[in-house]
């Protein structure tokens, strides 16, 4: 067992964590994922392509204008109905329409309360941004951010169609910011410690962090006239309910009180965390926009969630398939060279002398819908068995003991390599385990729930997984997501003039980044139905040199597309100075889905 300062704090935590597991999983999951936008171009392929997606904004949006009409939905909250009741007040279908179309620089011509202004036409990639930075074809509207929409000519007069939407008005957009019941218990106690080991905000300095951006968002970025506000509402659904996909009529509650009561545009969880799957189910029934919306879960989830949820997060399916993809082609019938010699061993006599696969994941159903995915596909192209898999509870009373009987299980049965589809926390208790069973597999990650981040690899045991920790990141490396000249730091010294970012306030940038994203590419007739047209609209964004990854919203509605490859090393140290840290291949080079090579990982080189 590992001996350094770190492990025995984890070790210290167990005893709270067993008690309090299943929020600490949902707080994890949820909160750290990141979701941004297109880049800034550096070349003229780059270029062209800005260009081609700032035009798509306008004409997509505009010839969808008629059909997604911008509508301002309310809910008859007298009435006490489960449902909204969708309401015309912008000025009907052509309104819509020519609102929406502005992005692209046509004229609004809203029939809403637009405070009397005349048309006035919005440009993008001309004049100069709200912020005063010149506008271009090849311009952001952040000028050096790589994931900040087109940017878009400012004008103080526009006529933004006044309420178009429930929770809007000519001048605010409100956002509610949901408390759970249990957000001020001994559970939210336990997430906000081990956030503090692993190098994260809490949940209340996430909150407070996202209000010291928020005037700096709303001057950077075009709102036509409005600016977000955040208002905080206690809600009645319970936050350890949802992590394990219950608790919908609560939660529905909650979305029915913040749409009819609090009248809300949206919603983001407290902490700016991802919003659970039960609410995000809620969120459509009562028209309520999330921009961070269930995390992990199917693409079929969002599309029958559309227009109101997103996610920054990769969708299941496609990491299913990028695991599949790299399992076949990098690591099937070959050898368990990062594996403890007590498992090569039992490997040379049990398997072939190849690896054999373990997979560790929650027993709701859209994880195993898309590791059934990942079986299919290793089964039919590879002709891999993957049928070794240990499907565990998020329980309040079971997560040690489930983590301690997978690890039995996985060792029974000669699996040399497991693949954590798994929260973070549980590899705490996996790692613990196998290393009090005397196993030593290697350990395989898909890159989900932060499993990608140094501070959360050091809280696993190390004499685990030092040297033989590898797989998939979906995210950036720590040190581009804390850069202290990265946009993020940048925008921190900016909104509090001259500060130095903390830990975890760069992760809230980029949520806020892709919401304010999102707002204007609607264009000034907000609506549910203009911020889907532009969303899908913006060309693709990030690569290898980006904090978050590549973005692209064309095809689906979740961030991320493609994915880097780490091992885990504790013979060096992170940014931060500490040791511990995952390495890149590749030099940082980023694969989609068909583009992994068919080639041993060049992890663990001579030994590191």
């Amino acid at each position: 067992m590992a001996r350094d300062p770190v492990s025995r704090s984890a070790l210290r935590a167990s005893t709270h964590l067993r008690r309090f597991m299943p929020l600490y999983v949902f707080g994890t999951i949820w909160a750290f994922m990141l979701m941004a936008f297109p880049t800034i171009v550096h070349n003229a392929r780059d270029t062209g392509t800005q260009q081609a997606g700032a035009q798509a904004l306008g004409v997509r949006a505009g010839a969808q204008g008629a059909a997604d009409q911008a509508t301002a939905d309310t809910t008859d909250a007298s009435a006490g109905d489960a449902a909204a009741t969708d309401t015309s007040t912008a000025g009907g279908a052509t309104g819509g329409g020519a609102a929406a179309g502005t992005v692209g620089g046509g004229t609004a011509k809203a029939g809403g309360s637009g405070g009397g202004a005349p048309p006035a036409k919005v440009e993008a990639g001309t004049g100069k941004t709200i912020a005063g930075d010149a506008c271009a074809p090849n311009v952001r509207q952040v000028p050096r951010s790589l994931y900040a929409p087109p940017c878009v000519n400012h004008q103080d007069n526009v006529d933004n169609g006044g309420a178009t939407y429930n929770g809007v008005t000519k001048d605010t957009i409100k956002i509610s910011v949901r408390v759970t019941a249990d957000a001020g218990g001994p559970n939210a106690a336990t997430v906000n410690q081990i956030q503090k080991q692993a190098g994260q905000a809490t949940t209340d300095d996430a909150f407070q962090y996202a209000n010291t951006l928020l005037p700096w968002f709303n001057s950077h970025f075009e709102l036509y006239g409005r600016k977000v506000v955040l208002e905080k509402r206690s809600g009645n659904g319970n936050g350890t309910d949802e992590a394990q996909s219950k608790g919908q009529a609560a939660a529905c509650q909650d979305a029915n009180d913040i749409a009819s009561s609090q009248h809300a545009f949206g919603v983001v969880s407290y902490g700016f965390g991802y919003i659970s799957q039960p609410f995000s189910e809620c969120a459509k029934q009562y028209k309520l926009w999330i921009p961070m919306g269930a995390a992990y879960f199917p693409e079929e989830y969002y599309q029958r969630w559309d227009p109101y949820v997103w996610a920054g997060t990769m969708e299941c399916d496609r990491i299913a398939t990028d695991v599949g993809e790299y399992i076949g082609k990098r690591l099937a019938n070959k050898p368990p060279k990062w594996a403890g010699s007590d498992v090569q061993q039992s490997a040379k006599i049990n398997t072939g002398g190849n690896r054999k696969f373990g997979t560790y994941v929650p027993n709701n159903d859209g994880y195993q819908h898309c590791v059934d995915i990942t079986v299919g596909i290793l089964k039919n192209q590879y002709h891999q068995d993957v049928s070794s898999r240990y499907n565990y509870t998020l329980d309040v009373s079971q997560f040690p003991s489930e983590a301690a009987r997978g690890i039995t299980q996985f060792q029974a049965d000669h699996d040399t390599t497991i693949v954590q589809a798994c929260d973070p926390i549980s590899s705490i208790f996996l790692t613990q385990a196998a290393a009090k069973q005397q196993y030593h597999p290697e350990w395989f990650i898909i890159g989900v729930a932060a499993q990608d981040t140094d501070g959360y690899a050091r809280l696993w045991d190390q004499s685990e997984v030092d040297g033989h920790l590898f797989g998939l990141s979906q995210l950036g490396s720590d040190k581009r997501i804390n850069d202290p000249n990265g946009e993020a730091a940048l925008a921190w010294k900016e909104a509090t003039k001259g500060q130095a970012m903390p830990n975890g306030a760069g992760l809230v940038y980029y949520e806020m980044l892709q919401m304010f994203s999102q707002l204007q590419v609607a264009g000034p007739q907000l609506t549910p139905a203009n911020i889907a047209t532009g969303t899908h609209a913006m060309p693709p964004g990030g690569g290898p040199t980006g904090a978050v990854g590549t973005w692209d919203f064309s095809n689906d509605h979740t961030a991320i597309n493609d994915s880097r490859e780490i091992y885990y090393t504790g013979k060096a140290n992170g940014y931060d100075g500490k040791a511990g840290t995952y390495l890149e291949t590749y030099g940082g080079k980023r694969f989609s889905s068909g583009q992994w090579p068919a080639e041993d990982p060049p992890v663990y080189p001579n030994g590191q």
